[in-house]
């Protein structure tokens, strides 16, 4: 498998793991270490690749997507994905012979053929993802809503969408409440870990994110995250019926889920059944983050 990596902060991990595939890796990058500049100059010399994988900043997926597109076969776009569902629909139907993937790593865990048991039995399910103080890059795009689109629910919530659609009827469910809400101001923040401060940027963005769904078999899931919570680190799932509840820590993805993934995806490329399956899915998740 011959992939192209297009941003080398989060897209890394993206080389890693696909070098742990015994994949031929292409990076580009024009600020970080990498083999090429620009998506040009990598197209130029190496013409074809079987997968893209887009780590660029929120506002630049788009037009990466679209760069890439006519040479790859596959292209995963990482979460958020795009503005609007409408904007995805558009990349989607504008590229019929390459397939198109917003990164859903985490449906991809060992854990969830368990989770999916554990959920059909349940009466509520919650997916908690808190932060004692995870703002990425304060000041930076990731807060500034003219090229990030929005915060939390931008960047944590999609991954908990994934969880809902593949461990319940996520096509029959129905919202039952939608909230997004800016807690703080770039004067409240602190460094991290996850970056640091830049006072004279721009912080406009949601850092606080609940959605509730029931579904057809009437359990009730609730899904929240923060940024910033000043007390606690928690990642984790709880399924609760009438006489018993369960929690699981969840922690960040593994590297297998990213492989897995990408595998699968590899393996199913002319199955249209499976791409349509991640189309639908990827239109709704941007409908809910798109309405928040």
């Amino acid at each position: 498998m011959k992939s192209l990596v297009v941003g080398m902060g989060f897209g890394q991990l993206y080389k890693d793991v696909l070098l742990g595939m015994r994949a031929e890796v292409i990076t580009v990058d024009p600020f970080r270490v990498a083999d090429f500049t620009s998506v040009e100059a990598a197209i130029a010399v190496h013409g074809q690749f079987d997968t893209a994988n887009i780590c660029v900043p929120n506002h630049m997926h788009e037009e990466i997507a679209r760069a890439v597109a006519p040479y790859c076969k596959i292209v995963f776009v990482e979460k958020p994905g795009l503005r609007t569902a409408q904007d995805w629909i558009n990349l989607v139907e504008q590229f019929p012979y390459t397939r198109f993937m917003m990164v859903k790593n985490n449906q991809y865990r060992t854990e969830i053929k368990r989770f999916k048991s554990l959920a059909d039995q349940a009466t509520l399910v919650s997916i908690q993802w808190d932060n004692k103080n995870r703002i990425p890059n304060p000041g930076s795009w990731f807060t500034d809503k003219s090229k990030a689109f929005g915060g939390v629910s931008r960047d944590l919530i999609p991954h908990m969408l994934s969880y809902y659609c593949v461990l319940t009827d996520w096509r029959n469910g129905t919202t039952q409440s939608a909230m997004a809400r800016q807690c703080f101001e770039l004067d409240d923040i602190v460094d991290s870990d996850y970056g640091t401060v830049n006072r004279d940027g721009v912080y406009d963005v949601d850092d606080l994110c609940e959605l509730e769904y029931i579904t057809s078999n009437n359990v009730q899931w609730t899904l929240g995250a923060d940024w910033k919570n000043d007390h606690k680190d928690d990642i984790g799932i709880s399924f609760g019926s009438k006489n018993s509840a369960v929690r699981f820590d969840l922690g960040l993805c593994p590297e297998e889920a990213y492989q897995s993934m990408i595998a699968t995806a590899w393996d199913n490329i002319t199955n249209d059944k499976f791409w349509l399956e991640q189309f639908d899915q990827d239109v709704w998740i941007h409908e809910q983050i798109e309405n928040l």
